[in-house]
């Protein structure tokens, strides 16, 4: 017969190694999710709308620092205007799991960009990104930037 201690032991290894689980798919997840949220900047750099078309859910919201909001059909219009110069992401991004198919990933990054042809401009901010999970595929449903000095 099984005494209580053993199941206690039992029971205590079975969650250690559902924890390590966890955090193996967390870890894993947040650097998917970078390598996309990398990608998204790499499409603005390089002005390249169907990378964009293909990152952006259809619902997106993005909301920029200085307090401009666009939905997927403006950032694609306002791509053609905007030039990226430089871009810095720290690498203490993180990501925080919400429910198994939503995500969001906090990060801090500094890039130099132009507006239609406007004087450079540098933004320094803590950007946070909501991901889903739609039909396998994570998708950018909120892109939200906060300055800071």
């Amino acid at each position: 017969m099984i005494d209580r201690r053993s199941m206690i032991v039992a029971g205590a290894a079975f969650a250690a190694m559902t924890a390590t689980a966890a955090a193996q798919d967390t870890t894993k997840l947040r650097e998917d999710l970078m390598a996309l949220e990398k990608g998204s900047w790499d499409f603005m750099r390089d002005n390249n709308a169907p990378g964009m078309t293909a990152f952006l859910a259809d619902d997106v919201v993005l909301i920029f620092g200085d307090g401009k909001r666009y939905n997927k059909r403006e950032m694609l219009a306002m791509m053609t205007e905007f030039k990226l110069t430089s871009l810095t992401i720290e690498p203490t991004y993180a990501v925080r799991m919400i429910t198994p198919d939503v995500a969001t990933l906090l990060y801090r990054v500094t890039y130099t960009s132009t507006f239609k042809g406007g004087a450079p401009e540098t933004s320094k901010v803590i950007s946070s990104s909501l991901y889903v999970r739609r039909d396998n595929k994570w998708w950018s449903v909120l892109y939200q930037e906060t300055p800071i000095k």
